[in-house]
């Protein structure tokens, strides 16, 4: 899979990850404060071939993605869909390229694309009640809607008890969203 598109006049590249890019994700996933928002502040503590099992995974159905900017690696993403139902995670890594707005293009063509070429009828997703910045881009930024929240619904690798927030947008509301903003 791949998604170009341009946003502030840098070219963004969305592609499937492959086996060379398990070192930069190792990198990534095993650094504590990228990974902090999702419950492991100490990172994954994952090796590179585990790394690469999760990447060799990849399917029309289930894609581990690569997110760069003008050809510099600022993150990555990834969607799993079931029953006409798909789920993304998202992070933009690079510091320098957080809080510029990149993560709600991204994700707007991500949807686009899930909604228009993989035909799925709604996009969900979570994220720990902490992450406020991830919270408003879902709702503000993407038409999401809350629709539940979990206490304390799991403790993080240093024993802290976390809450986590769930999302939903259907085709129909993301779209009109997007019709809104032509």
């Amino acid at each position: 899979m791949e998604l170009n598109f341009n946003h502030r006049d840098k070219t963004i590249n969305i592609k499937s990850a492959t086996e060379n890019d398990a070192p930069l994700l190792l990198s990534w996933w095993n650094n504590g404060e990228i990974m902090a928002h999702a419950g492991f502040p100490l990172g994954l503590n994952i090796d590179l071939n585990k790394i690469k099992e999760n990447i060799a995974k990849n399917n029309d159905n289930r894609q581990l993605l690569i997110i760069r900017c003008n050809n510099i690696a600022i993150g990555e993403m990834n969607f799993e869909i079931k029953n006409k139902i798909a789920s993304f995670g998202i992070k933009i890594c690079n510091k320098s390229f957080q809080n510029g707005g990149y993560g709600t293009v991204i994700l707007k063509e991500l949807f686009k694309f899930l909604f228009e070429n993989k035909k799925v009828n709604k996009i969900v997703c979570d994220t720990n009640l902490n992450n406020t910045r991830a919270q408003f881009v879902y709702e503000k930024k993407l038409n999401m809607k809350k629709v539940k929240t979990e206490c304390n619904c799991f403790t993080n690798q240093i024993g802290e008890k976390c809450s986590a927030v769930f999302f939903e947008v259907t085709k129909q509301n993301f779209m009109k969203l997007i019709k809104e903003k032509e």
